[in-house]
């Protein structure tokens, strides 16, 4: 008799506990935080090691190993999740399907149609959103390798990213940088837009968790002064490592020939290397009118996006980025974009109206 009733009592305690959802929001919430987080992160230190050549195979960014790291987050995410939120938690959150927002890739489109019958395909189905949207942002920020994250394509066709075709043209030089202070810039790059998307999300989503709209977020002063804090480290960041470094997709190099200081021209880096085994391309350099390897005039340069589309609104026009500053404020503002789509993607009460999906590149919180 006793053990029935203890097994009675477990079994309502159980339900009880099941039926939340406040708590499978928090738990929503912080589980995807901890998978943004190990997603991002991760993406990043694969692209530093395959920039000196550390990867085997090379441009194999996630490779085996990064693919591990955030399969195993992935799944504890998928565990904690489904046993905290019953579906009629998940469609207390507003939810009824895994169509979040208008896709934009093949890779939301894939998300779009998943399946939300379990709670565990609930996780799978915002863990999809929130994946394709952060491969976007590090292949945004590693210009050099955008293709190689993004599964080979970097436009609508990619089955691994939001669509960065709004970044075009031109597609920056896809390449190793190699261990150089180039280098050393782009992962500045990468590591203060990484760190400002996930304290800026971070921010929100504890707003939000309180029960507050987008518009209480907003109006609340203190909250912005938090943000603005957080933003303005990303400028400091990038300007420590990048020195004076402006971004150009198809920065000058000089086709060296090994013979002392001289080059020969050469319309791009593998037409240098195609022309003699001993010929190298030198970056940060040009081929000058005495046919040897000068310094370039002006500012020094990073391989980068040289459009900014997402603060054009309806556009893929874009800004066009002259300045580190440019660059910088283009960080900021996809940054806050990724942020917006993501918050809209996790709070969806009253019909998505009180955390709303960004309607065009320019409606980003706080633009």
């Amino acid at each position: 008799m006793r053990i029935m009733l203890a097994l009675l009592i477990t079994a309502v305690a159980g339900s009880a506990a099941f039926a939340d959802p406040v708590l499978c929001e928090k738990q929503m919430v912080t589980q995807l935080a901890k998978l943004k987080k190990v997603a991002a992160k991760a993406l990043g230190k694969c692209i530093d090691k395959d920039n000196k050549g550390a990867l085997v195979p090379t441009d194999a960014c996630p490779d085996v190993a990064t693919q591990a790291k955030i399969q195993k987050t992935r799944d504890k995410v998928r565990e904690v999740i489904g046993a905290d939120c019953s579906l009629a938690d998940i469609a207390a959150l507003g939810f009824t399907d895994c169509n979040l927002d208008a896709p934009d890739s093949a890779a939301e489109t894939a998300c779009a149609a998943l399946p939300v019958t379990s709670s565990t395909e609930f996780a799978d189905c915002l863990a999809c959103w929130k994946e394709s949207r952060i491969s976007h942002f590090a292949a945004f920020l590693y210009a050099t390798h955008a293709v190689e994250v993004c599964g080979g394509d970097a436009t609508g066709a990619s089955t691994v990213c939001s669509s960065l075709e709004c970044a075009h043209p031109p597609l920056p030089n896809q390449l190793d940088l190699g261990d150089t202070s180039a280098n050393d810039c782009q992962k500045a790059i990468g590591k203060a837009g990484i760190k400002y998307l996930l304290s800026r999300e971070k921010l929100l989503e504890k707003c939000a968790l309180a029960g507050s709209t987008r518009a209480d977020c907003a109006a609340d002063v203190t909250l912005g002064l938090k943000l603005d804090k957080a933003k303005a480290k990303v400028g400091v960041l990038i300007e420590n490592k990048c020195g004076n470094r402006d971004p150009v997709a198809d920065p000058p190099f000089c086709c060296r020939t090994g013979t002392g200081n001289m080059c020969v021209a050469a319309a791009d880096r593998a037409t240098c290397l195609a022309l003699d085994p001993g010929y190298k391309v030198q970056e940060g350099k040009v081929c000058g009118a005495g046919n040897t390897c000068d310094p370039q005039p002006g500012n020094q340069k990073i391989t980068w996006w040289e459009q900014c589309a997402e603060r054009i609104s309806g556009s893929c026009t874009g800004a066009t980025l002259v300045t580190q500053d440019d660059m910088i404020e283009c960080i900021e503002d996809n940054a806050e974009l990724v942020v917006d789509r993501v918050m809209c993607y996790q709070f969806r009460a009253n019909l998505g109206g009180d955390w709303p999906c960004p309607t065009s590149p320019s409606g980003a919180f706080l633009d």
